[in-house]
This record gives structure tokens, C-alpha cells and sequence, in this order.
């Protein structure tokens, strides 16, 4: 008797824990379609980075940990 009591409890937090899962990908998947941001937004994070070395970085970084 106590083997059948043990299975659902496994089946019930299968279960539960399907529920969530299936929540969670519907609530990411809604997030996705109603998503506003636009190409202007995006375009500030694509700015190019500056190639040059700051040698005045550096060396306060060097100072800092030797």
C-alpha cells in the first residue's frame, strides 16, 4: 500500500512541475509576440567600440593590481 502512495506522489509533482514548465514557455512565448522594442532601440547597443588603448587606464589598472 505504501508503493501506490509514493507513485502519486511522484505523478502529482510530475505533474506540477509539467504545469509550470508549460506556464513558464507560454508566459516567454506571449512576452516574444508583444515585444515593442524597435530597430532605434537596438541601435544604441550596436554602436562600434573605440580600438585604442588607454595608456592612462592601464597603468592606474597595473597600479591597482600589481
Amino acid at each position: 500500500m505504501r508503493r501506490r502512495e509514493i507513485d502519486r506522489d511522484i505523478v502529482v509533482l510530475l505533474l506540477t512541475t509539467l504545469l509550470m514548465v508549460l506556464t513558464w514557455v507560454g508566459f516567454e512565448a506571449y512576452r516574444a509576440y508583444v515585444d515593442t522594442s524597435t530597430p532605434a532601440d537596438i541601435e544604441k547597443f550596436l554602436k562600434p567600440i573605440d580600438p585604442t588603448i588607454d595608456k592612462m587606464f592601464l597603468d592606474k589598472l597595473n597600479l591597482r593590481y600589481p
